[in-house]
């Protein structure tokens, strides 16, 4: 095994670790483990912080396409996953800003003509005096 192939070798253990911290990550949001969202997000961007280095270390294209095939569609499976789960962090935030809204009453700001808000002195449900 020569040093490309051991290089290739790391990238695909690093990638498959990275695979399965965003499984992880995807429990967690599914479950409402949130506690635990904190440890994987570390881990997650040591494992990137690998991942570049290793690719750094590796400047050499591969003579293996099979190699590089099996890199790619791992790559693509953790683009996938990662923006999945961005998607489900994005929709917890906006369900959690919408029940802060309903419970403290908090009403977003109306502009006026000029496009400056208005003070709540100005702003008046219809039909109020």
């Amino acid at each position: 095994m020569d040093l490309k192939d051991s290089t290739d070798s790391q990238e695909s253990m690093l990638l498959e670790q990275l695979q399965a911290l965003l499984d992880d990550e995807t429990e967690c949001l599914k479950s409402g483990q949130m506690a635990e969202l904190q440890r994987i997000a570390t881990e997650k961007m040591r494992c990137f912080a690998d991942i570049q280095s290793c690719m750094t270390a590796a400047s050499q294209p591969s003579k293996n396409s099979s190699a590089d095939a099996h890199l790619r569609n791992l790559l693509n499976e953790i683009m996938r996953k990662n923006q999945l789960n961005g998607q489900i962090i994005s929709a917890l935030q906006r369900f959690n800003q919408g029940a802060w809204e309903f419970f403290f009453g908090a009403q977003p700001a109306t502009y006026s003509g000029l496009g400056t808000a208005k003070s709540s002195a100005e702003r008046h449900l219809i039909g109020s005096a």
